[in-house]
């Protein structure tokens, strides 16, 4: 039977979902590691060098995590439509 165009927008809408939570997580480990930098630099009076560091470790964790994330529910995606 032919899917509708309805069932094949909610099947792709449903496929996509738990990519959409990818970039929020990104942003928020970005958001968390800046301000820690950014409270550590304020309370050490160190700026802006903790401000940077913590940011760059941030960027770098955030990517690496979205990165096994994105695999991780890719390789269940290729399971599931084998």
């Amino acid at each position: 039977m032919k899917k509708t165009t309805a069932e094949s927008i909610t099947e792709t809408l449903r496929e996509l979902l738990p990519y959409t939570n990818l970039g929020w997580q990104l942003v928020a480990t970005m958001l968390l590691f800046f301000g820690a930098g950014y409270g550590a630099d304020l309370l050490l009076e160190s700026r802006p060098w903790l401000t940077v560091i913590l940011s760059v470790i941030g960027i770098v964790y955030g990517l690496t995590s979205v990165i096994k994330t994105a695999n991780r529910l890719q390789k269940r995606n290729t399971k599931e439509k084998s």
